[in-house]
């Protein structure tokens, strides 16, 4: 055998991941969807509520609809503390937006 035809056996050894490595990926994404769904039903669960308790929070209706039509890989939690967030900054700057 040529060195070549060596070192093109080694880049198809060295390409193969184990089993255990490829489970722990697997598991991996499985978890981060699922983590994403159950946010969504939570956030869902938020709808249930006033609009004066949503504010009690810092967020409006709009905020919940926004996240829910979000891209599903999108983390609607993490929209939702920023429109929390901006909502509470306006307000201890004297500017409200009830």
């Amino acid at each position: 055998m040529s060195t070549t035809q060596h070192a093109f056996n080694l880049d198809l050894v060295a390409g193969k991941q184990p089993l255990a490595s490829r489970t722990a990926g697997v598991t991996g994404v499985l978890t981060a969807v699922w983590r994403l769904f159950r946010n969504r039903c939570q956030i869902a669960r938020l709808q249930d509520l006033d609009d004066r308790q949503l504010l009690d929070m810092g967020l409006k209706r709009e905020d919940l609809q926004e996240a829910l039509t979000s891209s599903f890989f999108d983390n609607p939690g993490s929209y939702l503390t920023r429109a929390s967030r901006n909502r509470a900054n306006l307000f201890y700057r004297g500017v409200r937006h009830d």
